[in-house]
């Protein structure tokens, strides 16, 4: 093959195919360092705002997107990825609820109501915290046991 020096196009061409589908395994879905970030923070901010748009607070629509985004970041993302999701999870969660609350009832969080609306904020965000934490640590036992089970 024109441009490498020492091989043969066979050659090339095997180690360009090796990692591919050929062998029979699934190849893992190759993931920047940015779509779990995206997933982490879109799906929750997505389900703050359907929540929002339906009705007044957060819901059930939240809590779910929440968790999911959470699972599917701790899914996409690798081993040095995984601290990342699981210590951004309770922010992620707290800052979506702040902003879409903030964006949708400013009048409201004036002086001390801000100060009340933060502390509301923390009490009824923490089970969803908790729970999207919880999805992640889930995810992330079942890839650890699951490569455990093919490397040995």
């Amino acid at each position: 093959m024109a441009g490498q020096r020492g091989r043969s196009a066979d050659q090339g061409a095997r180690r360009r195919t090796a990692g591919g589908g050929s062998a029979g395994r699934p190849r893992p879905l190759r993931a920047g360092p940015a779509l779990p970030a995206v997933v982490a923070v879109g799906l929750p901010v997505v389900g703050a705002v359907v929540d929002e748009l339906s009705g007044p607070g957060m819901g059930l629509v939240f809590a779910v997107s929440a968790v999911l985004g959470t699972g599917l970041a701790a899914a996409l993302s690798g081993r040095n990825g995984w601290w990342w999701v699981l210590a951004a999870s309770p922010l992620v969660v707290l800052g979506v609820t702040a902003a879409v609350e903030l964006a949708a009832h400013r009048d409201r969080y004036l002086g001390k109501g801000l100060a009340t609306g933060a502390a509301k904020w923390v009490v009824h965000g923490f089970p969803v915290m908790a729970e999207a934490a919880a999805a992640a640590v889930i995810v992330i036992a079942v890839r650890l046991v699951r490569a455990r089970r093919q490397h040995g």
